[in-house]
Protein backbone atom coordinates (compact mmCIF):
# COMPACT_ATOMS: atom_id res chain seq x y z
CA UNK A 1 0.00 0.00 0.00
CA UNK A 2 1.47 3.65 -0.97
CA UNK A 3 1.73 5.30 1.74
CA UNK A 4 -0.29 8.47 2.60
CA UNK A 5 1.67 11.90 1.61
CA UNK A 6 2.31 14.55 4.42
CA UNK A 7 0.54 17.67 3.38
CA UNK A 8 0.96 20.92 4.78
CA UNK A 9 -2.03 23.65 4.11
CA UNK A 10 -0.43 27.20 4.50
CA UNK A 11 -2.79 30.15 4.86
CA UNK A 12 -1.81 33.57 5.43
CA UNK A 13 -4.13 35.52 7.86
CA UNK A 14 -7.60 37.12 7.21
CA UNK A 15 -7.32 41.21 6.47
CA UNK A 16 -6.41 43.24 9.46
CA UNK A 17 -7.44 46.66 10.44
CA UNK A 18 -3.33 47.69 10.21
CA UNK A 19 -3.58 46.00 6.70
CA UNK A 20 -6.53 48.39 5.12
CA UNK A 21 -4.75 51.54 7.10
CA UNK A 22 -1.59 50.19 5.77
CA UNK A 23 0.61 50.54 8.76
CA UNK A 24 3.07 47.61 9.62
CA UNK A 25 2.32 44.74 12.12
CA UNK A 26 5.21 42.77 12.84
CA UNK A 27 4.99 41.24 16.01
CA UNK A 28 2.24 43.86 16.90
CA UNK A 29 -1.50 42.43 15.78
CA UNK A 30 -4.81 44.18 15.06
CA UNK A 31 -7.96 42.51 14.45
CA UNK A 32 -9.74 41.40 11.62
CA UNK A 33 -11.74 42.77 9.52
CA UNK A 34 -15.31 41.84 8.42
CA UNK A 35 -13.50 40.92 5.12
CA UNK A 36 -11.15 39.41 6.86
CA UNK A 37 -12.98 36.68 8.72
CA UNK A 38 -14.89 36.05 5.73
CA UNK A 39 -11.62 34.93 4.12
CA UNK A 40 -11.20 33.02 7.06
CA UNK A 41 -14.49 31.18 6.95
CA UNK A 42 -14.22 30.59 2.67
CA UNK A 43 -10.48 29.07 3.31
CA UNK A 44 -12.76 26.81 5.81
CA UNK A 45 -15.16 26.22 3.12
CA UNK A 46 -12.80 24.75 0.64
CA UNK A 47 -10.95 22.88 3.28
CA UNK A 48 -14.00 21.33 4.45
CA UNK A 49 -13.96 18.36 3.50
CA UNK A 50 -10.24 17.57 3.81
CA UNK A 51 -9.25 15.40 6.78
CA UNK A 52 -6.97 17.33 9.15
CA UNK A 53 -4.94 16.23 11.80
CA UNK A 54 -4.10 19.14 13.52
CA UNK A 55 -3.60 22.86 13.05
CA UNK A 56 -0.65 24.93 14.06
CA UNK A 57 -0.72 28.52 14.13
CA UNK A 58 1.56 31.70 14.51
CA UNK A 59 0.91 33.14 18.32
CA UNK A 60 -0.33 36.49 16.54
CA UNK A 61 -4.24 37.03 17.79
CA UNK A 62 -4.78 38.01 13.74
CA UNK A 63 -2.99 34.14 12.81
CA UNK A 64 -5.13 32.54 15.64
CA UNK A 65 -8.78 34.14 14.93
CA UNK A 66 -8.10 33.12 11.00
CA UNK A 67 -7.30 30.00 11.97
CA UNK A 68 -10.43 29.61 13.98
CA UNK A 69 -12.44 30.25 11.38
CA UNK A 70 -10.85 28.05 8.94
CA UNK A 71 -11.64 25.29 11.86
CA UNK A 72 -14.88 26.47 12.68
CA UNK A 73 -16.92 23.75 14.53
CA UNK A 74 -14.37 20.82 13.49
CA UNK A 75 -12.82 18.84 15.83
CA UNK A 76 -9.09 19.82 15.21
CA UNK A 77 -6.81 20.51 17.96
CA UNK A 78 -5.04 24.24 17.28
CA UNK A 79 -1.78 24.96 18.63
CA UNK A 80 0.38 27.87 19.29
CA UNK A 81 3.61 27.83 17.28
CA UNK A 82 6.41 30.57 17.61
CA UNK A 83 8.04 29.48 14.75
CA UNK A 84 5.47 31.01 12.67
CA UNK A 85 5.09 34.53 13.94
CA UNK A 86 5.57 37.31 11.44
CA UNK A 87 8.88 39.32 11.20
CA UNK A 88 9.80 41.41 13.85
CA UNK A 89 10.13 44.72 12.54
CA UNK A 90 11.13 46.92 15.82
CA UNK A 91 10.65 50.66 15.64
CA UNK A 92 8.29 50.17 12.46
CA UNK A 93 5.47 48.32 14.40
CA UNK A 94 2.11 49.89 14.42
CA UNK A 95 3.83 52.50 12.52
CA UNK A 96 1.95 53.79 9.43
CA UNK A 97 4.19 52.80 6.44
CA UNK A 98 4.38 56.31 4.99
CA UNK A 99 5.79 57.68 8.40
CA UNK A 100 8.03 54.62 8.68
CA UNK A 101 8.92 55.38 4.90
CA UNK A 102 9.97 59.47 6.48
CA UNK A 103 11.87 57.62 9.40
CA UNK A 104 13.68 55.19 8.11
CA UNK A 105 13.93 55.54 4.63
CA UNK A 106 16.43 53.15 3.77
CA UNK A 107 15.11 50.54 6.16
CA UNK A 108 11.82 50.71 4.21
CA UNK A 109 13.48 50.95 1.17
CA UNK A 110 15.34 47.51 1.68
CA UNK A 111 12.60 45.92 2.92
CA UNK A 112 10.75 45.88 -0.32
CA UNK A 113 13.34 45.81 -3.02
CA UNK A 114 16.55 44.38 -1.32
CA UNK A 115 15.30 42.08 1.47
CA UNK A 116 18.98 40.22 2.12
CA UNK A 117 20.19 43.78 3.28
CA UNK A 118 17.17 45.21 5.84
CA UNK A 119 19.26 45.33 8.88
CA UNK A 120 17.18 47.75 11.28
CA UNK A 121 17.97 47.57 15.02
CA UNK A 122 15.95 45.77 17.29
CA UNK A 123 14.45 44.10 13.70
CA UNK A 124 14.49 40.77 12.78
CA UNK A 125 16.60 39.90 9.33
CA UNK A 126 15.03 37.95 6.59
CA UNK A 127 17.45 35.61 6.55
CA UNK A 128 16.60 34.66 10.62
CA UNK A 129 12.67 34.64 9.63
CA UNK A 130 13.48 31.66 7.03
CA UNK A 131 15.46 29.86 8.96
CA UNK A 132 12.99 29.36 12.03
CA UNK A 133 9.58 29.50 9.58
CA UNK A 134 11.97 26.72 7.62
CA UNK A 135 12.74 25.15 11.00
CA UNK A 136 9.07 25.04 11.88
CA UNK A 137 8.01 23.35 9.13
CA UNK A 138 11.04 20.58 9.03
CA UNK A 139 10.21 19.99 12.74
CA UNK A 140 6.37 19.47 12.12
CA UNK A 141 7.14 17.07 9.18
CA UNK A 142 9.24 14.85 10.88
CA UNK A 143 7.08 14.77 13.52
CA UNK A 144 3.46 14.62 11.53
CA UNK A 145 4.18 11.90 9.03
CA UNK A 146 1.52 10.71 7.26
CA UNK A 147 -0.93 13.30 8.22
CA UNK A 148 -2.66 16.43 6.67
CA UNK A 149 -1.85 19.54 8.81
CA UNK A 150 -3.41 23.19 8.48
CA UNK A 151 -0.31 25.99 8.96
CA UNK A 152 -1.40 29.82 9.77
CA UNK A 153 1.62 32.30 9.43
CA UNK A 154 1.83 35.78 7.72
CA UNK A 155 2.81 37.58 4.53
CA UNK A 156 6.49 37.65 4.85
CA UNK A 157 6.91 34.24 7.08
CA UNK A 158 5.39 33.04 4.04
CA UNK A 159 7.52 34.79 1.23
CA UNK A 160 11.11 33.53 2.65
CA UNK A 161 9.86 29.70 2.74
CA UNK A 162 8.40 30.10 -0.23
CA UNK A 163 11.87 31.39 -1.34
CA UNK A 164 13.54 28.42 -0.45
CA UNK A 165 10.62 25.63 -2.22
CA UNK A 166 10.73 28.05 -5.28
CA UNK A 167 14.79 27.76 -5.00
CA UNK A 168 15.33 31.36 -5.09
CA UNK A 169 17.29 33.95 -3.11
CA UNK A 170 16.09 35.89 -0.76
CA UNK A 171 17.56 39.09 -2.33
CA UNK A 172 14.99 37.35 -5.09
CA UNK A 173 12.05 37.47 -2.94
CA UNK A 174 10.61 40.22 -4.96
CA UNK A 175 9.73 37.66 -7.78
CA UNK A 176 7.65 36.00 -5.55
CA UNK A 177 4.10 37.28 -5.48
CA UNK A 178 2.99 38.45 -1.92
CA UNK A 179 0.44 35.69 -0.61
CA UNK A 180 -3.11 37.31 -0.53
CA UNK A 181 -5.06 37.82 2.94
CA UNK A 182 -6.72 34.32 3.67
CA UNK A 183 -4.93 31.99 0.17
CA UNK A 184 -4.32 28.15 0.55
CA UNK A 185 -0.82 26.89 -0.23
CA UNK A 186 0.03 23.39 -1.07
CA UNK A 187 3.13 21.79 0.52
CA UNK A 188 3.04 17.70 -0.15
CA UNK A 189 5.39 15.51 0.11
CA UNK A 190 7.20 14.23 -3.06
CA UNK A 191 10.32 12.11 -2.94
CA UNK A 192 10.59 11.95 0.94
CA UNK A 193 10.56 15.70 1.48
CA UNK A 194 7.78 18.31 1.17
CA UNK A 195 7.70 20.44 -2.34
CA UNK A 196 5.35 23.53 -3.33
CA UNK A 197 2.41 22.41 -5.59
CA UNK A 198 1.25 24.83 -8.47
CA UNK A 199 5.04 26.53 -8.03
CA UNK A 200 4.09 29.17 -11.27
CA UNK A 201 0.89 30.96 -9.02
CA UNK A 202 3.56 31.99 -6.42
CA UNK A 203 6.26 33.52 -9.34
CA UNK A 204 5.40 37.12 -10.60
CA UNK A 205 6.10 37.20 -14.55
CA UNK A 206 7.65 39.17 -16.35
CA UNK A 207 5.37 41.31 -19.15
CA UNK A 208 6.48 40.58 -22.32
CA UNK A 209 7.38 44.15 -23.93
CA UNK A 210 5.73 44.19 -27.51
Amino acid sequence: MTPTPTTFFLVRHGQTTWNVERRLQGHLNSPLTETGRRQARAAGKTLKDTPIAAAFTSPSGRAVETAEGIIGRRDITLTRHEGLREIGLGPLEGMPLSEAEKQHPKACRDFWEAPHDFDLPGAERFSQVQERVLGTIDGLFRSHAGQTLLLVSHAIAIKTALAFFLEKELRDLGDIRLPENGRILTLRETGGRLALLDPDACIIKAETVK
